[in-house]
This record gives C-alpha cells, sequence and structure tokens, in this order.
C-alpha cells in the first residue's frame, strides 16, 4: 500500500537502476503488477527505450491515466490472480489500496492511517494467470516481476505456476502488523518459505507504512 510512496521499493530499483545505466541503459522486460499511477516504474520506460515494461492496474481510472505514456510502457487494465477470468474488484477512497480483497475491519480500526480507508464501490474486473499471459505473448523471460497488489502478491506469484522458472527477481509488498490489513494476506513467512522452495534468495529488505509493512526484494538463486 503507497501510504507513503517514497518509502517503497524504490531504493532498490534506483540503485539498480543506476548501475544498468552504467552499462549503457537497462534493457530487457519488467512486469509491474498493480502499477497504480506508475510511481515506481514509468521513470524507467522513459529513460531506457530498450527496456519493456507490462503495467497491470485493474482499476480503470488509474490505468487510463497511463495509457501513452511511453511506447515502451504497456499498460493492461486486467487483474493478475490465480484464475483466468473475472473477479470482484474492491474500489477503496484511497484507490492505492483498492484490491481483490476484502478489509478486515478489525485491523482497519488499529491501522495507522486506517481511517482514510474505505470501499467506495465494487466492480467486475477480468483476472489472468501470469503464466497464461506470458504463454499468450510468448514472452521468454521476465528480467523483475515488481508486486503490489494489496495482499494478493503471493496469489500473484504462485499464478506464474512452472514460469516462475523464467523470472529472475521479483519485488513484493507484505503485512508485518499483527492482524493482516487485508482478510487472507499471507504471512511473511509464508512469502519467504514459498520463494525460497522456488530457489529464490531474499535480498533486500525495506520497512513502509510505519512498520506495517515490509518491501522484500528476491534473486534466483
Amino acid at each position: 500500500m503507497r501510504l507513503r510512496p517514497i518509502e517503497w521499493t524504490g531504493r532498490a530499483l534506483r540503485r539498480a537502476g543506476t548501475e544498468m545505466l552504467r552499462r549503457g541503459g537497462i534493457k530487457g522486460i519488467w512486469f509491474d503488477v498493480g502499477a497504480h499511477h506508475g510511481e515506481f516504474t514509468l521513470s524507467y520506460a522513459n529513460r531506457n527505450p530498450g527496456l519493456t515494461i507490462y503495467a497491470f492496474e485493474p482499476n480503470l481510472r488509474a490505468a487510463v491515466s497511463l495509457m501513452g505514456r511511453a511506447p515502451n510502457f504497456v499498460v493492461i487494465p486486467i487483474a493478475i490472480a490465480e484464475t483466468d477470468g473475472h473477479a470482484k474488484f474492491n474500489i477503496n477512497s484511497m484507490d492505492a489500496a483498492s484490491s481483490l480483497m476484502q478489509i478486515c475491519e478489525e485491523a482497519r480500526e488499529a491501522w495507522i492511517g486506517g481511517t482514510s480507508l474505505s470501499v467506495e464501490s465494487t466492480v467486475y474486473v477480468p483476472t489472468i494467470r501470469l503464466d497464461t499471459f506470458l504463454n499468450l505473448f510468448k514472452i521468454p523471460f521476465v528480467n523483475l516481476l515488481k508486486i503490489d497488489a494489496q495482499g494478493m502478491d503471493l496469489a500473484v506469484i504462485r499464478s506464474a505456476g512452472d514460469r516462475l522458472r523464467d523470472i529472475a527477481k521479483i519485488t513484493l509488498e507484505v503485512d508485518v502488523s499483527q492482524k493482516p490489513l487485508y482478510r487472507g494476506a499471507p504471512s511473511k513467512s509464508e512469502v519467504l518459505d514459498f520463494l525460497n522452495s522456488a530457489g529464490f534468495t531474499l535480498i533486500a529488505t525495506e520497512r513502509q507504512s510505519y512498520g506495517q509493512e515490509e518491501n522484500l526484494t528476491f534473486e534466483r538463486s
């Protein structure tokens, strides 16, 4: 959740970006799942014509604001989920908190900044698995998968199926509060166990949202 955007995975991305720029620019393919307004990847698309970024944003209002911003920034107004089809999407008054998952009211009351979170409407949005998308578009390899899907981050990773082996680096968000804000959101230990068993190693951790969330970056071992 981008309650304080400056805290995001920006430092990890900037470090990688600075190093790659020294080598002549970033190339390859990135996926930005939960792109919102492109805060963390759009600038990389603008500065690196050899990089292609697929930005997934199911909130149509936010997705439309991203379209046409860069020729190599491909906006996909679809949610990544574990099934292909459609699902209910909860649009929050703080649009960055919109999610396929429902907010736990008890957790919201204890959440720092939780008073600004309320569901304004619920709409149906199309959903697609990562492996389905990769196969349909014949994408052989993803250099970076960035996820900010409001409790759905591990589900996004699981949706890659066997194609998870074709992803080099993953950065995602986990809730580390006593009670998860989103019902059914995985714990940090669940995320670590899954990705470690899939051959990834944790290389960076950043706290955000007043210590209620962490951004974790993994690389394939």
